[in-house]
This record gives structure tokens, sequence and C-alpha cells, in this order.
């Protein structure tokens, strides 16, 4: 007999057995422990236990699903309940064609509109990514990668449109040559790169996000003003989602007024070559498909395109 309840204290095991019973399943980093699962999902301030479904047949736990909210635009220290997001339906293979994948979605339908939300997501996409930053996707959560199948059919099969599109890129760093361009290497001699681990983050989301992560930027310095005009941030987590030494590209910034001097294209370079002289052998990489400078700018040093990401949207009906 087909069950269901919330989270109890009692049920990590549980979730673990799931997880390692979808062994195969497109973007699960796999095995995955007890101290990985608190770090992403349930040592996180805003962890609602009731906002976690599990779904039980008989005593043998089959599958579940998470439910969270979206951070505030100006990522402060209070989430949106007006936008809920199912963060990850999971289902043992022997489920996915059963009424368990269906079940847990209305479950967290539930729990999102109860306590506020207008529009629901499937899928969680960085930087709205309250759970399993590491755990899904890779270094960045993609939506729900495209090679999910049955996943996306459940949500589109329940009302949810189409909402956005990442693109996902690797590099592997092994072989990488800075693309040969002596004039943007001349423009930028007397700039000095800067290596700094560990950044403060000013930003609440971004430390409750990142607060288990290893964190590695890369500065390009103005040698005039001694200040930074742009700046690429890395990202390693524990466990690595690869079995290589692999970092994530999850921020390039630059500076007012520097847009059209190419300082991502120089920095993005530089940063390159120290990562491979590091010992690094893959870089991971994402963005909006309609991204199409970041996505111009990775393809030139190298990254290749991996299977992308979806989000879907669905509106509270009255």
């Amino acid at each position: 007999m087909l069950t269901y309840r919330t989270y109890l204290n009692t049920d990590p095991p549980h979730l673990l057995r799931i997880w390692a019973e979808c062994t195969g399943r497109p973007g699960l980093v796999q095995p995955l422990n007890m101290s990985s699962l608190e770090r992403s999902v349930l040592n996180k301030p805003y962890f609602d236990p009731k906002g976690l479904i599990l779904a039980f047949d008989d005593r043998r736990p089959v599958g579940f699903a998470h439910a969270g909210f979206a951070p505030p635009s100006d990522f402060g220290d209070a989430l949106r309940h007006d936008v809920g997001i199912t963060c990850l339906l999971l289902v043992c293979p022997d489920y996915e064609k059963s009424r368990v994948p269906e079940e847990l979605l209305l479950r967290c339908e539930e729990y999102l509109t109860s306590r506020g939300a207008q529009v629901l997501y499937g899928g969680s996409a960085s930087p709205w990514h309250p759970f399993y930053l590491g755990l899904y996707g890779g270094f960045q959560l993609p939506g729900i990668l495209e090679s999910d199948t049955r996943l996306i059919e459940t949500f589109t099969q329940h009302s949810y449109v189409l909402d956005a599109r990442y693109r996902r890129f690797q590099l592997n760093l092994m072989h990488y040559r800075r693309p040969p361009d002596p004039d943007l290497r001349l423009q930028f001699a007397q700039y000095s790169v800067c290596k700094r681990l560990d950044p403060q983050l000013t930003q609440w989301w971004d430390a409750v996000s990142y607060c288990e992560s290893e964190l590695l930027d890369y500065l390009l310095v103005n040698p005039t003003t001694g200040r930074p005009v742009a700046r690429v941030r890395f990202c390693k987590h524990n466990p690595n989602p690869h079995s290589w030494p692999a970092v994530g590209l999850v921020d390039i910034r630059v500076a007012e007024g520097w847009a059209d001097r190419r300082v991502d294209d120089f920095l993005l370079g530089e940063s390159l070559v120290r990562l491979q002289q590091e010992g690094i052998s893959v870089v991971e990489a994402q963005c909006p498909s309609g991204a199409t400078g970041t996505a111009n700018l990775l393809t030139t040093h190298g990254f290749q395109p991996a299977t992308g990401g979806v989000v879907f949207r669905k509106e509270k009906t009255t």
C-alpha cells in the first residue's frame, strides 16, 4: 500500500536509500553520504520538514520530493514565499510509471500554495538553488537536465510550461591552450592577476549557498588605481561531481565602463592557465540560453556543450 508523509528526523537513511536506488538517473552525484545530505539540504537555516515529502510502499521508501522557496529579488535575508519551487523529485526506477511521481508533485504544490506561493516552478536553476547545490547537475543547478525525460513528462503533464533553458559547458583543462591574441595580452601586460581564496560574501543568500563550498576568485587589477576591473569566480564542491579534479565557473563580473575592453576574455584565459597549473582537469560552466555573449566567450576558450537544463512554470489556479 502506498502512503505519503512529511519528513521526520529518522528519515535520512530512507533518503539515502532512494538516492542510491536511482543510480543512473541523470545528474545525481553518487554515492551520496549523510554529511553531504546534511550540508546541502537538512542543515539549511530555512529547511522546513513539511516541504520534504516521502513515499512508501508498505515500509519500503520509494520516492521523495522537496519543495522550497526562491530568494528575494535583491538576495536579501528573507525568502519569497510567493514563488515556490519543486527542487527535486526522485522516485525509484520500478515506481517511475506509477502514480508516485504525480502524488509527490501534487503534495509539493499543496505545501507551496498553502504558504502563499502564487507561481510554481519545476526545477531549481542557479542562483535559485535553496537545496541540492552540488548534488544534482554539476557545480550549478541547471533546473532539470534535458536528458531527464521522465521528470520532464511529470511536470508537462500537470500544466507546467517551459519557462527557461540553460546551456551547460565543460572544458577539458588538461589540453587547454589560451587563444592566441597578442594584442589582447599586450593591452593588459601591466595589469596584475590576483588570486583570492574564500572571498568574503556580502549577501546572505550567497553565504548560505556556498558555506560548505570552496570559492576562488581571480581579479584583474588596474595598475593605475590598484582596483580590480574584472573578477572570475570558481567553486569546488565536496563531493566532487567529477572523477577528475574539477571546478565550476560560477560568475564573471566586469567593472562599470570596462565591458568593451575584453577584460573578461583576458582574465578568463589567465584564470584557466593558473587552474591548469594547479592540477585542475575539468571546468564546468552554465548560462541562460539567451546569454549569447557568455556562451561565445566560453566557446572561444574551448568549452564544449554539455546536456542543457530546463525550468518549468505554472501559475496558481484559484
